[in-house]
Order: C-alpha cells, then sequence, then structure tokens
C-alpha cells in the first residue's frame, strides 16, 4: 500500500529579528499567518512573506511555511 499525504492547512511564518540580548546575540521573534490557500505556489507564499515584512517594524530574517496533513493508506484496485 502507497501512503499518502492528504493536506490539512498550511501557515506562513515571518522570523523577524527584534534586537540584540544583552550578550550581543539576536533576538527573535514570529508572526504567523494560517490559512495559506494549499495550492499556493511556494514564490508566490515568499513573495507576500515578504511584502508582509516590509510592513513589520523588524527585520526578517526567514519565512517559513508550515503544512499540516495526514498520512493515510492509499489503496489500489
Amino acid at each position: 500500500m502507497a501512503v499518502v499525504n492528504n493536506m490539512i492547512n498550511s501557515t506562513m511564518q515571518l522570523y523577524l529579528e527584534k534586537g540584540i540580548d544583552a550578550d550581543g546575540d539576536p533576538v527573535f521573534g514570529r508572526k504567523s499567518y494560517s490559512n495559506i490557500k494549499l495550492t499556493a505556489l511556494e514564490q508566490d507564499v515568499y513573495d507576500v512573506g515578504v511584502g508582509l515584512a516590509g510592513l513589520q517594524q523588524h527585520t526578517l530574517n526567514k519565512i517559513f511555511r508550515i503544512d499540516k496533513g495526514s498520512l493515510d493508506n492509499e489503496t489500489t484496485i
């Protein structure tokens, strides 16, 4: 039997550099946007993330796309 991933939802997360701590290490924060269209292309998600990051007070470090799905057996006839 083959296993298939049935996508349930997708979230875009902006990883933002918020400043520097007392030891000189960067401090990061996250801003999440849920209900991303499951069929959205990675380039489109990235472009929207960059656009939204431009509206943020803090500097963009990374953009993550977090997909959640259920793994199910696919039966063949």
